[in-house]
């Protein structure tokens, strides 16, 4: 009797670490696509803002500018440039939140930056002026799109971590829920 009890735990201890050891591989593609997702809504937000650094040394160029506006805009849109290159700022709230708000900053101050350059139509009809302008207007469609693919990873990775195997693989692994702090900035926003 006492065999067939140490076998039957013997089948069951394998047969845990089988689903375990699976379901981790699980995990870990879930994990890369979070970030490759994560890097991709990156490469969008940074794709938006191509055109930022010709526009600002135009503006620069331009004594009639308001100095305040020229000077707020490069150092909103620098700070913004720095924080998209932090790894942590996936993991963190409170730096994310500062992110958004960094990120709307520039925005904002980019559209009056823009808004003096369109008065003179010389400046108007300047490719980087008129990329950045359509970058900021038309191009949010894909940044909502990376947004989406994002929002789309994490929850499949969420399910993972929360339902069975996963949940088992992810307290033996160290692997915890994601909150999805792009989903709470739009539904703040």
């Amino acid at each position: 009797m006492s065999k067939i009890v140490i076998a039957v735990g013997a089948l069951v201890a394998l047969s845990t670490v089988g689903l375990v050891t699976l379901a981790g591989k699980d995990l870990r593609r879930d994990d890369q696509a979070v970030m490759a997702r994560w890097s991709d809504l990156l490469a969008a937000h940074q794709a938006q803002f191509a055109d930022v650094p010709a526009v600002l040394a135009l503006a620069d160029s331009q004594p009639a500018l308001d100095a305040r506006l020229r000077a707020g805009a490069r150092s909103h849109c620098g700070l913004l440039a720095q924080m998209e290159g932090d790894p942590t700022l996936v993991a963190d709230a409170q730096r994310f939140d500062r992110y958004k708000q960094t990120r709307a900053e520039c925005t904002g101050t980019l559209f009056r930056v823009l808004g003096q350059l369109r008065a003179d139509p010389a400046l108007a009809s300047n490719g980087h002026v008129q990329a950045l302008g359509s970058a900021l207007t038309q191009g949010q469609t894909r940044v909502d799109a990376a947004r989406e693919r994002y929002r789309q990873a994490i929850t499949v990775y969420n399910q993972s971590v929360s339902q069975w195997p996963g949940h088992l693989a992810a307290l033996v692994l160290g692997y915890q829920a994601r909150p999805d702090f792009v989903r709470y900035a739009n539904a703040q926003s």
